[in-house]
């Protein structure tokens, strides 16, 4: 047992905290499924589209970024099933184009796929579906790792109101259901290092393929993994099998009979990764272009304000801005309530409970954090990327209100008390203010796209001019989710400083310029001797608009979308 007191949770307490966890979890399984086609379907969730139909952004580009004018359905035509392309052609495109995404998330989702269609709420419902596995997986791990119910529920309670969980449970994206997988893989080793046979320890391999599978970010957890079971082996101080003896908490490595078998564990994951190794060996091209902007480094501020709100989004996440000050008024509070909960779990915890989420929170960190440090980028700074060390912290918080609760002092409990209505009010109202909006940060490239498809919708007779450079072609197909049928699009190869219109379509009124380069537009302003005014900008686009000259027709080549 832990040695503080989790062992005697009063039946009364753990009764009124059971009822409280099971309400909240009934409200955090319907908002998961409410309002899934709100949201604009972003730039990352269309990929993910067109990874599990066989069709991703080359063929696409080469289909219909030839000075083509084509409708939105055209351009949705990429997010959709062809007979003939099967799950093979699926997988060996995805390990050449977008290996930096392993397929185990994206073979499930495309067999739900087929069954129930590519809508973008049929999509988010099959990661909203995945996601509700986490209330099992963390009331496990929590009685593994704390031996203690309350602590189960308590987690419960919290994951529940968790906004950074709901939001990655409503996006088309592996990375809610690579939570779960983290807390079962945690689950399945603290098992295995307490009844080390080798089924215990097959079936943590099993999970750990699985999470590698997932997510590449597996490494980081596999490395804290290993540094636990070593850590254990060794003898970490204040009671690494039980008991609280007092001593200094370092520790020191030993190769003993669970480190062996931890070891054979994950050379057999590292065998069965070694298809998809293959593809990242082959693709390093594919791969530095679709992560080349994690190198760039952002400025301190910034960094600091992610860092901030990314580490609070457990807790709590109104979509503020970083230049919003009154937020800090939460944030700050809750990131000294995650630092505070680290400091009492390693000073109180036995050693075999605080060095696991230590582990867990520095493994990650500073998988992510060092290639920043040493080379500059942003990696640490990315939400997704570090919700292994969102989980740990959580998890810290939970310990330090499951002790409280029971303490025989009756401020601290109180007090915990106190904390965990305000930390459940918090993050109540972060899942209430999510759910009804109509965008969120996590939607970055496209998350004002709203506002643009309505300024469009509006115009007469519009048509928008785009070309196949970077990440745009992606976002357009975001784009055109929200766009009226009609719309008409004219797409172009890569522009580059290159001009090759000659007309425009007979039949338009108002013209967009979408993300076009400064040279395109001026070079169109000087053909049309119509003046462009800035119609839309933010932070990842520029939209210009003008008035249609006078123009002949012009007979574009149909859109035929090929596989």
């Amino acid at each position: 047992m832990t040695g503080n007191f989790l062992d005697s949770t009063p039946p009364q307490l753990l009764r009124r905290v059971r009822r409280v966890a099971i309400a909240l979890l009934i409200v955090a399984i319907g908002l998961r499924f409410a309002t899934l086609d709100r949201k604009v379907y972003w730039h990352d969730e269309v990929f993910t589209s067109m990874v599990i139909t066989a069709r991703p952004r080359s063929y696409m580009t080469a289909d219909l970024f030839q000075n083509k004018l084509v409708t939105p359905a055209d351009l949705l035509a990429y997010q959709q099933f062809v007979p003939e392309l099967t799950l093979a052609d699926m997988l060996v495109r995805q390990g050449q184009e977008d290996v930096q995404h392993p397929p185990f998330y994206y073979m499930l989702l495309r067999f739900w796929a087929q069954l129930w269609g590519t809508a973008p709420a049929v999509m988010r419902g099959f990661s909203a579906l995945l996601s509700v596995l986490i209330f099992p997986a963390v009331y496990w791990l929590c009685l593994e790792l704390f031996e203690s119910s309350l602590s189960g529920w308590v987690a419960i309670a919290l994951f529940a109101v968790s906004p950074v969980h709901l939001v990655f449970a409503q996006e088309a994206r592996e990375y809610g259901f690579w939570t779960v997988l983290v807390l079962v893989t945690s689950a399945l080793l603290l098992r295995a290092v307490r009844s080390p046979n080798w089924q215990n320890w097959a079936l943590y391999g099993l999970s750990m393929a699985l999470a590698c599978y997932t997510a590449l970010f597996s490494l980081g957890v596999a490395i804290g993994h290993g540094a636990y079971v070593m850590g254990i082996e060794g003898g970490i101080k204040r009671g690494i099998e039980g008991g609280t003896n007092g001593g200094n908490r370092w520790f020191r490595a030993r190769l003993g009979r669970r480190t062996v078998a931890f070891g054979v564990a994950m050379g057999l994951v590292a065998l069965s990764f070694t298809p998809w190794l293959y593809f990242i060996a082959t693709s390093q091209e594919a791969l530095g272009n679709t992560t080349s902007w994690t190198s760039v480094s952002l400025p301190l501020r910034f960094t600091l304000q992610l860092l901030a709100f990314n580490f609070s989004t457990g807790f709590v996440d109104f979509n503020a801005a970083g230049s919003d000050r009154a937020i800090y008024g939460l944030i700050l509070p809750l990131l000294g309530l995650q630092t505070y909960a680290m400091v009492w779990l390693v000073r109180s915890a036995p050693g075999r409970v605080w060095w696991f989420i230590v582990t867990l929170v520095g493994s990650t960190a500073l998988l992510l954090w060092l290639p920043d440090l040493l080379f500059g980028g942003q990696r640490f700074t990315v939400a997704r990327y570090v919700l292994a060390c969102v989980v740990g912290l959580q998890l810290a918080v939970v310990y330090l209100l499951s002790t409280w609760l029971v303490a025989p002092q009756r401020w601290q409990a109180r007090l915990a008390q106190l904390v965990l209505a305000l930390l459940i009010a918090i993050g109540l109202l972060s899942c209430g203010v999510y759910s009804r909006a109509d965008t969120w940060g996590n939607k970055v490239l496209n998350s004002n796209y709203h506002q643009l498809a309505e300024l469009i919708n509006r115009s007469d007779r519009p048509l928008i001019l785009a070309d196949s450079y970077d990440h745009f072609p992606v976002s357009l197909i975001s784009l055109s989710y929200l766009l009226k049928p009609a719309t008409q699009l004219l797409l172009l190869p890569n522009v580059g400083s290159s001009f090759a219109i000659q007309t425009l379509p007979a039949g338009v009124d108002t013209v967009f310029l979408f993300n076009l380069p400064d040279g395109f537009r001026q070079r169109f302003e000087a053909w049309s001797e119509q003046a462009l005014t800035l119609a839309f900008e933010d932070y990842w686009n520029q939209v210009w608009q003008t008035t249609a000259p006078p123009s002949s027709d012009l007979d574009p080549t149909p859109a035929d979308p090929e596989p």
